[in-house]
C-alpha cells in the first residue's frame, strides 16, 4: 500500500500512533509519520523534520522509490506534535507540491556544483523575492548545492525555481564543479 494509502485508512479511524517508513528491500528505518487521534502531526525522513520531511517521504513513495510502511499505535505526547493536519488538507495540498515537484525535477542542477553570492548584485540592492532572499541567507553558510537543498527550510522545488532565478538575474555564480 502507499503512503497516502496508509495514512488514509489510519486517519479515517481516528489512529493515534507511527508510521514507520521502511527501505522495502533492505528493511532499514528511514523514518516516522506521527498521528494523533487521526490528525498528521509530525514526520522525520531524509534527515527532515515536519511537514517538508512528509512531502517528501510522499514524493519518494509516488517516484516509486521501494518503501514499506508498518504502522504500531503509540502514545504521541504533545511536545512530539509539530504541525496538524487533516488527511483531506494534506491530500489537497500534496496534489498541488506534487506538480511543482515533478516540473522543477528537470531544472535542478548538479548537486556537486559550488556556487557564490554575486558581490555586485549584493552591493546594488536589487530587487529579490522571499525565496530568493532566504536562499541568499543559505548560500552565506554553504556553497555546496546538496547542501543548499538539505539546509534550506524551502522545498525542493522552490530551492530549484529560486536557484534558477537567481543565476537568471546574476546574483549567483557556479564556481567549480
Amino acid at each position: 500500500m502507499s503512503l497516502l494509502g496508509t495514512i488514509e485508512e489510519q486517519t479515517t479511524f481516528g489512529f493515534t500512533g507511527r508510521i514507520n517508513i521502511l527501505n522495502r528491500t533492505s528493511g532499514q528505518y528511514l523514518g516516522i509519520v506521527l498521528i494523533s487521534d487521526g490528525f498528521i502531526v509530525d514526520c522525520s525522513y531524509g534527515g527532515l523534520k515536519g511537514e517538508k520531511a512528509l512531502y517528501l517521504s510522499l514524493f519518494d513513495d509516488m517516484d516509486h522509490t521501494p518503501l514499506k510502511f508498518i504502522v504500531e499505535p503509540e502514545v504521541v505526547l504533545d511536545e512530539h506534535k509539530n504541525f496538524s493536519l487533516t488527511y483531506e488538507d494534506f491530500k489537497t495540498s500534496s496534489q498541488s507540491l506534487y506538480i511543482k515537484h515533478r516540473e522543477s525535477k528537470a531544472l535542478r542542477p548538479a548537486m556537486d556544483l559550488r556556487l557564490v553570492l554575486n558581490g555586485d548584485f549584493v552591493s546594488e540592492g536589487a530587487n529579490v523575492t522571499d525565496t530568493e532572499f532566504k536562499l541568499m541567507s543559505v548560500l552565506t553558510e554553504y556553497s555546496l548545492v546538496s547542501d543548499i537543498y538539505s539546509n534550506s527550510d524551502l522545498y525542493d522545488f522552490e530551492v530549484t525555481a529560486g536557484l534558477v532565478s537567481l543565476r537568471k538575474k546574476k546574483a549567483i555564480k557556479v564556481v567549480s564543479k
